[in-house]
């Protein structure tokens, strides 16, 4: 049976300020400069003869925002539509896979990374509860939508419990207390998107 797997970056890019959040710090005549990104992301992959198809929705926008006037870093969860915040995982059984696959979907894990390497003060910037192994060691239970059409839904509760700033040791997870600092944690903290991947055990 063939494997197949998926690699899709969420829907944005976590950014401290923009147009959703500021920080704050004592300055000079200056105007802070704007920043804003545009993500940018490749097309899924279906692989031909597979038992199936997944595809991966969602509305998260994630924002480092400034949390007290210690300048605490803490990370904010918001939609890009003012609607429910939501992750939306589908899996379309093909018309030639195994029964047991048309009426039960297949066996997936979901989890997360990041493109690239996104640390501050050498630590990594977020935590996730799972970040995967290449095994299918935390399975998550399909609704079954009918003809072949199976999803797993989270709302933002469970994204939140998912991915937070790492917070290692119980410690604050960063003070950005000078603009210095901001800038550093934006330009060489954030150089890569968080990443989701669905798998049905082979990552490819």
């Amino acid at each position: 049976m063939k494997k197949l797997s998926i690699l899709i970056a969420l829907f944005l890019v976590a950014t401290i300020g923009g147009v959703y959040a500021t920080w704050s710090y004592a300055g000079t005549n200056d105007i802070a400069d704007a920043f804003a990104e545009a993500k940018v992301t490749i097309a899924d992959v279906e692989l031909l003869g597979a038992n199936g198809v997944y595809k991966v929705e969602s509305n998260l926008v994630l924002i480092v925002d400034q949390k007290n006037t210690e300048h605490h870093a803490e990370l904010l969860f918001q939609s890009n539509n003012n609607e429910e915040i939501f992750l939306k995982v589908t899996f379309t059984a093909a018309v030639n896979a195994p029964q047991d696959i048309k009426d039960n979907g297949v066996k997936s894990e979901l989890y997360f990374g990041t493109s690239a390497e996104m640390k501050y003060d050498g630590k990594d910037i977020f935590w996730f509860s799972n970040t995967g192994n290449g095994t299918l060691d935390n399975e998550f239970t399909w609704t079954n939508e009918g003809n072949g059409v199976f999803t797993y839904t989270l709302d933002v509760d469970d994204l939140k419990a998912m991915i937070k700033l790492n917070d290692e040791n119980g410690t604050v997870p960063f003070v950005l207390d000078t603009k210095a600092k901001h800038d550093d944690f934006r330009e060489n903290g954030l150089k890569g998107n968080i990443v989701i991947r669905v798998t049905d055990g082979t990552v490819n």
